[in-house]
């Protein structure tokens, strides 16, 4: 089965500023001497903060599992954000004759996905209808607990089955180090931007003047830039169609009356 192999968090598509370089450029914006550790933390925090406005490309990852045929259950990775789109595709493996294509099985909520708990149509191998997402507390409190996907209908599959998974990694799991060789995952057009916006906190912690300036500037052009950026297109499009309804929702009221 052919993989997919993900770059480590901060060698994907920044390549010009490192992370040594932008602390650099903080100390020389706000020189009231404030070490690299200080401003890696809020070079990450403005980057955890972009992160926030959507699900973007470079926060994409690809990982293949098995899926037992007797637990039909999967343990999701550890830096998978739950909270954005994931997507499993398969079987890959395991049905006779093997599948040539891969095919997208959705995830559903759990009261849908239990309707699917048992196959209409009898045993057929492979014939999986959804997934759907819970958290494993077996294992522990906090953060030794797991995400856990369910396969659905259970007997659609006879022997253990592979699968590919494609999620959003959970950013906040990985804080990238001042170093020469570490870069930001997003696009150089971004590096000035999220240096701006940690001047901006620090003038703000320090009661230094043109704060509130620097990081409005500083939203304001990330903003702008985020768009082609996005992995999923459809919320955007989806909330555009929205407003066209409603819109021509008025304009009918208006004739009508």
């Amino acid at each position: 089965m052919a993989r997919f192999v993900d770059p480590p968090l901060g060698e994907l598509m920044s390549n010009l500023l490192s992370t040594s370089v932008m602390v650099a450029d903080c100390q020389t914006r706000v020189p009231i001497g404030l070490d690299s550790t200080y401003w890696m933390k809020k070079l990450n925090e403005a980057y955890r903060w972009i992160t926030q406005k959507g699900n973007f490309i470079w926060e994409l990852r690809h990982t293949d599992i098995t899926v037992n045929a007797f637990i039909v259950s999967f343990t999701v990775p550890t830096d998978c954000n739950p909270g954005k789109p994931m997507y499993l595709a398969g079987p890959m493996s395991g049905l006779v004759p093997a599948p040539t294509l891969d095919s997208i099985v959705p995830q559903v909520p759990w009261e849908d996905a239990w309707i699917q708990r048992s196959s209409e149509m009898g045993n057929i191998p492979g014939a999986v209808s959804c997934w759907a997402l819970r958290t494993n507390f077996s294992a522990g409190p906090p953060p030794v607990y797991a995400y856990r996907g369910y396969i659905f209908p259970p007997d659609s599959l006879t022997t253990d089955s592979d699968f590919r998974f494609i999620y959003h990694a959970d950013v906040s799991s990985t804080e990238l180090t001042s170093a020469a060789n570490q870069f930001f995952p997003t696009p150089n057009c971004f590096d000035n931007l999220l240096i701006e916006l940690a001047e901006a906190e620090t003038r703000r912690i320090y009661g230094i003047a043109g704060w509130d300036i620097v990081q409005k500037r500083a939203e304001s052009a990330i903003v702008s830039l985020l768009d082609p950026y996005r992995s999923t297109k459809n919320a955007a499009a989806g909330m555009v169609d929205q407003q066209k309804q409603t819109g021509e929702r008025k304009l009918m009221g208006q004739e009508s009356a």
